[in-house]
C-alpha cells in the first residue's frame, strides 16, 4: 500500500492538436479472460461482504476505509462496487488505514473515497483492468480521472491504447492523470501522443507530459521538449529540463545552457542538473557563470554539475565558491573539487 501512496506524490513533480488517434480496441486473450473469471467467482468472505456494505455508508471516511481494506484483501469480488465509487470526491484527511502521505505536503494531505477505490482496484491487478477501462467513459470526470490513475498503477500494456484515448478527455484533470499513467507504463506507443500533449491548453497537462516523456527511452520527443523549455509556464519549463537531462542527446545541450538564464530559479536549477548529466564540454562555461547566480539552489546545482565534468577550467571558480555565503554551495563546491582530485 505504501509504495502506491508514494507513487501519488510523483504526480506533483504534476485540446490536443494534430490528427486524432483511432478509438482504442481492447482485446483480452483467452488466458487473461479465464484468469479474471476465476478470481471473481470466489465466494466473498463475511469480512469482504461487510466492507462492501460500508462502501455505501453515509460517512465518507467509512467509505474510504472500506475501500482501503478491500484493496489490502485484494477482494476481487468487490470490483464492481469499487468502480461505482470512483467518482466519490468527498474530501477527507489522511491517515486512512494507518497510511500517511509523505513529506507533509499540504496538497497531498487530503484524499477521497474515489481515489482510495482506485488504489484498491490497482491492487486487484488484471482482474480490474476491463472494469477500469469501462469507467473511462463515466459521466463524472472524477471517476474517469481515478480510473486513469488506477490503470497507471497497474502498469499493464493492455491499458496503453485506452490511456492514449484519454489524452483527448475534455477535462484537464483526466488528461494530466493519463499523461502520468502513460509515463509509468514502459511502452513506446505513448511517445507521440505524449509529445502532442506538450501542446495541451493546460499547463498541468503539459508539465505531466514532459515528466512522462523523461521516463521514456526514446529520443523522438527531444525536439518537442526543447520547445517546451520556452513554455509560458515555469513549471513546464522545469519539467522539460528534467526530462532532457535524462535524454542522452546532444541536441539539448545548447537549449539547456540558454535555460540557465531563465527567469524562474527552479528552471535554472533544473537546467544545471540536466547539464551535469551531459558529457559535453560546451556546458562548462555556462555552468561556471551559474556559480554567480543570485539563487543559492542554482549555484549549488551548478557546482554539482561541474564536479561531474572534471574540467580544469572549473577548478578556480569552484575554489572561489568555497567562500560562498550559502553553506550548501560551499559543501557542493568542496565535493566537486574532491571528485576531481580522485
Amino acid at each position: 500500500m505504501k509504495e502506491l501512496i508514494l507513487a501519488v506524490a510523483a504526480i506533483v513533480s504534476c485540446a490536443l492538436g494534430g490528427t486524432p488517434f483511432a478509438p482504442y480496441s481492447f482485446d483480452f486473450t483467452l488466458e487473461h479472460a479465464k484468469s479474471d473469471l476465476s478470481t471473481q467467482q470466489t465466494e466473498p468472505s463475511a469480512e469482504v461482504q461487510a466492507k462492501i456494505q460500508k462502501l455505501s455508508s453515509a460517512n465518507p471516511r467509512e467509505r474510504a476505509e472500506a475501500a482501503c481494506g478491500l484493496g489490502e484483501l485484494k477482494a476481487t469480488a468487490a470490483i464492481p462496487e469499487l468502480v461505482k465509487i470512483l467518482g466519490d470526491d468527498a474530501e477527507i484527511d489522511y491517515p486512512i488505514c494507518g497510511e500517511r502521505r509523505n513529506g507533509g505536503n499540504v496538497e497531498l494531505s487530503k484524499t477521497t473515497p474515489g481515489e482510495l477505490a482506485a488504489i484498491a482496484l490497482s491492487r486487484m491487478g488484471s482482474a480490474a483492468i476491463q472494469p477500469l477501462v469501462g469507467a473511462l467513459k463515466s459521466d463524472a470526470w472524477q471517476a474517469r480521472a481515478n480510473a486513469t490513475f488506477a490503470l497507471g498503477l497497474i502498469r499493464d500494456e493492455r491499458s496503453i491504447e485506452p490511456l492514449i484515448s484519454v489524452l483527448r478527455d475534455p477535462q484537464w484533470h483526466v488528461r494530466a492523470k493519463a499523461s502520468w499513467s502513460l509515463g509509468l507504463v514502459g511502452d513506446e506507443r505513448a511517445v507521440e501522443p505524449l509529445t502532442l500533449a506538450l501542446k495541451d491548453s493546460e499547463w498541468q497537462v503539459r508539465s505531466q507530459a514532459a515528466w512522462a516523456l523523461g521516463l521514456k527511452g526514446d529520443d523522438r520527443s527531444v525536439e518537442a521538449l526543447i520547445v517546451a523549455l520556452s513554455d509560458q509556464n515555469a513549471k513546464v519549463q522545469s519539467q522539460a529540463a528534467w526530462a532532457l537531462g535524462l535524454k542522452g542527446d546532444a541536441r539539448a545541450v545548447e537549449p539547456l545552457t540558454v535555460a540557465l538564464r531563465a527567469d524562474g530559479d527552479k528552471v535554472r536549477t533544473q537546467a544545471a542538473w540536466a547539464l551535469g548529466l551531459k558529457g559535453d564540454s560546451r556546458a562548462v562555461s555556462p555552468l561556471i557563470a551559474a556559480l554567480n547566480d543570485p539563487d543559492a539552489h542554482v549555484r549549488s546545482q551548478a557546482a554539482w554539475a561541474l564536479g561531474l565534468k572534471g574540467d580544469r577550467r572549473a577548478v578556480e571558480p569552484l575554489r572561489a565558491a568555497l567562500n560562498d555565503s550559502d553553506e550548501r554551495v560551499r559543501k557542493q563546491a568542496a565535493w566537486a573539487l574532491r571528485l576531481r582530485d580522485h
